[in-house]
């Protein structure tokens, strides 16, 4: 039963006791703790109300009990309304207008804060906008500057029945060396290098780029080369084909009257002027 020691408070030694008995300690360990004595703990687990000099110092070690048996006063005392409660907690407690600075600052540093993210919003969503914008001009530059292919050659489909350049078996490809040939008709000199010359290009390309199929309806010789700088001539019989690998865009040095040229899957309309053409390889060129 709780006993009243002084108008000011009142106490249960029992809780104390009780929670003494859980942690196995004796009243000499407790009496050791607080620097008191046997008789002391012993007043205070039994209420006997004895062996201190006041009721304030009776107080104290019952909070330093209760303190080092981690037990809270509030079950230990009873404190009248108007008197302040001493903290468990050794931890100092803040003086009232700091707690308040404290929570105004930390207001203030939310309201940042939140100020900052819809900054940084605003300002991601123009930056994007910008981008998207670029990208439109630059698709609209791209656009008004692109290569008009109806101003080039005109290159038709490659009939089925005459030509198939996938078709070809390795005996039909030519790779001989340049060599002279007993026909005023057919010598020339190589310039393909330095001369002007006609280019052509596809649309719609059904072949890769990477090679050209010719067929000679006569003899002459025929000189090309590639993006590599690959440098070949084939001496052709009336009747001979030849397919070419490289690196498009290939040149070539031709009799335009005499061949009859297909490109990625069409045939190339050649005049009598075109000589010196070049291939061109539709954009984006075919992958092989």
């Amino acid at each position: 039963m709780k006993k009243p020691q002084d108008k000011d408070y009142s106490y249960d030694g029992s809780v104390l006791l009780r929670a003494r008995k859980r942690l196995k300690k004796d009243r000499e360990f407790i009496a050791k703790k607080l620097t008191l004595n046997v008789t002391q703990i012993k007043s205070i687990e039994e209420n006997l109300n004895y062996g201190f000099a006041t009721p304030y110092f009776l107080k104290l070690s019952i909070e330093r009990y209760a303190k080092i048996l981690n037990v809270s006063i509030h079950k230990v005392l009873s404190y009248p309304v108007n008197e302040p409660i001493t903290p468990d907690s050794d931890e100092p407690t803040l003086p009232k207008f700091l707690i308040n600075f404290s929570n105004q600052a930390s207001n203030l540093i939310i309201l940042i804060l939140v100020i900052l993210s819809i900054a940084l919003f605003f300002y991601y969503s123009k930056l994007q906008n910008n981008i998207i914008k670029n990208k439109e001009i630059i698709i609209n530059e791209e656009n008004s500057t692109s290569v008009d292919v109806e101003s080039y050659p005109i290159i038709a489909s490659t009939p089925e029945d005459i030509i198939n350049a996938d078709n070809l078996i390795s005996d039909s490809i030519i790779d001989t060396p340049s060599q002279s040939i007993n026909n005023t008709a057919l010598n020339f000199i190589c310039t393909i290098q330095s001369s002007p010359v006609t280019s052509f290009i596809t649309k719609t390309p059904d072949k890769p780029s990477s090679y050209f199929h010719l067929v000679s309806s006569a003899d002459q010789s025929i000189c090309t080369i590639d993006s590599d700088g690959d440098l070949k001539t084939y001496n052709l019989i009336a009747g001979e084909k030849i397919t070419h690998h490289g690196k498009p865009p290939f040149k070539i040095q031709l009799d335009p009257t005499a061949s009859t040229l297909y490109f990625q899957g069409w045939i190339v309309y050649l005049n009598a002027s075109n000589q010196f053409i070049q291939l061109d390889p539709a954009l984006p060129p075919l992958i092989d």
